[in-house]
């Protein structure tokens, strides 16, 4: 285990939602991370990501994850996520 940084949640998920990468590479990508995570997060931080873990492989996966990069975006700049 180690200590997987927001940044490199965050840049799996750009390079997703931005099209530069295919579903089944972030899937495995992002399984891969979770997987070797050992961090220990907010409980906020840690249902956004967990909600992430859990559309993998569904239809509406790109909205998903594209909701949730915008939530941690605005959380990295002071903004509060949904409540």
């Amino acid at each position: 285990m180690r200590t997987v940084t927001l940044g490199e949640y965050r840049n799996l998920m750009h390079a997703f939602s931005s099209g530069r990468m295919g579903e089944t590479d972030f899937e495995e990508s992002y399984l891969r991370l979770s997987k070797e995570d050992g961090a220990t997060r907010s409980e906020e931080i840690s249902r956004i990501l967990d909600g992430v873990s859990a559309c993998l492989h569904q239809p509406d996966m790109m909205g998903i994850v594209t909701a949730a990069l915008r939530t941690l975006d605005a959380m990295s700049h002071g903004a509060r996520g949904p409540q």
